[in-house]
Parts: C-alpha cells; sequence; structure tokens
C-alpha cells in the first residue's frame, strides 16, 4: 500500500515536470502561431486542473490569455489578465508576476494607452530576479526599450536595447537578438534617424548571414521601410512581398501585424505610382484594424488613404480621410495631463526611494 501511494506521488510530479517542460516552450517562444499556441495552453490548462497544480494552471491560464491577445481579443486578454496578476502577488511568484505585467504591457499598447503601458513594461523589467529564464532577460528589456522609444524617444530608448543587444550575444538568444536589432532599426526609422536605422539594420542582416536563417517578417518590414526612405520603392513592395507570403506561411503572432505590413505595402506602391494595388492594400489593412480594434494603426491608414487619394487628384475624397483620421485619433483614450516624461520620471523617483529604504541600515 505504502509503495502503491509513493509510486502514485513519482508519477505526479513527473507529470508536474513535464506540464511545467511543456509551458515553458510555449512561454520562451519569440514567434509562436497565435492560435495553435492558444489550443496547446487551454490543453495544458486542462492538465494542470487534472493534477491540481495551481501554479501550473496560473501559468497555462496566461500562456492562452497571451495568445487572445495576439490573436486581436485583446478586450478579453484584458478581462481575464488581472487575475492571474492578483494570484502570482498573494503567492509572491516574481516571474510570474513579470511576465504578467509584460502581457498587461502589450495590452495597454494595443488599447492605445501609452502611460499605463509604459508602466506595466517598467514594472516586467523591475521584477526580473535570478527565477527569470534567459529568454525572459532579453526580452522583457526589449519590451521596455520599445515602449521608451514610442511614449520617451531614441535617447532614453538607445540604451536599453543596447543592453538587450549585448545580453542577447552574452545568453545565445540568437532569435532574439534579431528581433532586438529589427525593433531598434524601425525605432530608429520611425524617429527620422536614418543613417543610424542603417546601422542597427546593418548589423540584424549580417547576424542572419552568420546564422544563415532567413529574415522574418518583422525584419522584412523594417528593412522595406528603409527602403522605401532612400526612395527604393520598387524593391520596397519586392520585399513586403515576401514578407506578407512569410507571415502567412508561418501563422499570426501578433494582432497588428499584417495590417502593419499592408500600411508599409500600401506606402510602397503608392509612392512607385501603382495606386491602384495601393488601395487594395489599404483597404485590406482598414478591414483588419476595424475587425480587431487597432485604432492607433487606424489612424495612419486613413493618413495613407488620403495621401493616396492626393496622388490620385481626387481632392474630396482626400479630404474625408483627412477627416476620418481626425475622428480616429480623437476616439483614442485622453493623453495624461502631464507629459509622459514628467508621469515617467515621477515612478523612477518613486521606484528609486522605494529601493532606497528597503536597503539595510
Amino acid at each position: 500500500m505504502n509503495r502503491l501511494r509513493v509510486q502514485g506521488m513519482d508519477d505526479s510530479a513527473a507529470g508536474a515536470e513535464e506540464l511545467s517542460a511543456a509551458l515553458l516552450a510555449l512561454e520562451d517562444r519569440v514567434a509562436v502561431d497565435a492560435a495553435a499556441g492558444y489550443a496547446a495552453a487551454v490543453d495544458l490548462e486542462r492538465r494542470a486542473e487534472a493534477l491540481g497544480d495551481q501554479a501550473l494552471l496560473m501559468r497555462a491560464r496566461l500562456c492562452w490569455i497571451d495568445m487572445l491577445r495576439r490573436t486581436g481579443d485583446f478586450r478579453e486578454a484584458a478581462r481575464h489578465v488581472k487575475g492571474i496578476q492578483a494570484w502570482a502577488r498573494r503567492h509572491g511568484d516574481r516571474r510570474m508576476r513579470a511576465r504578467t505585467h509584460l502581457v498587461q504591457a502589450s495590452i495597454e499598447r494595443l488599447s492605445g494607452h501609452g502611460a499605463k503601458s509604459l508602466e506595466h513594461a517598467l514594472d516586467a523589467v523591475e521584477l526580473l530576479d535570478e527565477t527569470a529564464t534567459a529568454h525572459m532577460q532579453v526580452w522583457h528589456r526589449l519590451k521596455l526599450a520599445d515602449a521608451l522609444a514610442e511614449y520617451r524617444g531614441m535617447e532614453t530608448a538607445r540604451p536599453r536595447y543596447r543592453q538587450a543587444e549585448v545580453l542577447a550575444r552574452e545568453l545565445r538568444q540568437w532569435e532574439q537578438l534579431t528581433v532586438t536589432l529589427n525593433n531598434w532599426a524601425y525605432s530608429e526609422y520611425r524617429a527620422g534617424n536614418l543613417p543610424q536605422a542603417r546601422q542597427v539594420a546593418g548589423r540584424m542582416q549580417d547576424h542572419a548571414v552568420a546564422r544563415d536563417y532567413h529574415l522574418d517578417p518583422d525584419a522584412l518590414d523594417t528593412i522595406a521601410a528603409i527602403q522605401i526612405a532612400n526612395g527604393d520603392y520598387a524593391e520596397a513592395e519586392q520585399t513586403m512581398q515576401v514578407c506578407i507570403a512569410r507571415y502567412k506561411g508561418a501563422g499570426p503572432n501578433d494582432a497588428d501585424e499584417m495590417a502593419e505590413y499592408l500600411l508599409t505595402l500600401a506606402r510602397a506602391q503608392r509612392l512607385l505610382g501603382a495606386t491602384g494595388r495601393a488601395l487594395v492594400s489599404l483597404d485590406a489593412a482598414h478591414t483588419l484594424c476595424t475587425e480587431r480594434g487597432l485604432r492607433e494603426l487606424l489612424v495612419q491608414v486613413y493618413q495613407e488613404r488620403a495621401e493616396l487619394h492626393t496622388a490620385n487628384g481626387e481632392h474630396t475624397e482626400a479630404l474625408a480621410a483627412k477627416e476620418a483620421s481626425i475622428a480616429a485619433r480623437d476616439s483614442l483614450p485622453s493623453p495624461p495631463r502631464k507629459p509622459l516624461r514628467v508621469i515617467l520620471a515621477a515612478i523612477l523617483r518613486t521606484r528609486q526611494g522605494r529601493r532606497g529604504n528597503q536597503a539595510p541600515g
């Protein structure tokens, strides 16, 4: 009888260990087909529930919540994620809290809440400790750099990107190194720093050659944006056609990716003079934005549509698109009364003071 009990305990421990490894394979992947990932996470949640392991159950639940966010249902993801955060806080699980804050940062960004997104990204990095995986050490710092680039500017973001690049090389996180260099290059491009964008993109391309693999759709989108800035419109259209084909072959990753790719393609086509093809691309991007509630991106789609109608001499339609762009921008969440840089500085001062108070006296 005792032997049977011990055997049952061993089986349960082995099952929990196997399930934990399966969850880690989902948690620490840069790209995954969101629909397939959701199905896998729901199955893992069912297995965790059968084991009666609450920690594994919460990890599985956070995985499918993140997959919901990636498929575009970030409102439903937001509804569930706070419960996971509360559980992790009650149980002192720093790694779970860090992961949850990163999911929340993405949800708030997609919802147009810049200040909240930035604060969650800060929390996701501050909670990193010795329990964090190598993937988390790089990825969380990269996502904070992205948030800083979007909401505070490159002077603040650049050191964070550099830190993520160095860590990725040290920890041999090669896939994350590609993503880090891609995001850094694109952020420099968006800030109008084309020499820096080309330099960082060059390091990304050199890395891809050294590791002997094809660049992913995000990286191709960045390269195409830089090609457009250099006036290489035909090359940019070809790059984006390859980008979209690879994206469709690999399966969706984030909710806003395809709409962004179509917007880049439309811009290249318009500047090339292929306004008919550009309109088709824009219509597809508009459909995705409205279906998925991508409100910030929708503003850019209307702006590009105004440019396209202007290029065609369709001034009435161009005016209507500009008005739609203004209305879409006005529908975004109201910006905070204080500039984001002031809010962030206050957050940092508060946290530094908190750490000082916790120091041994």
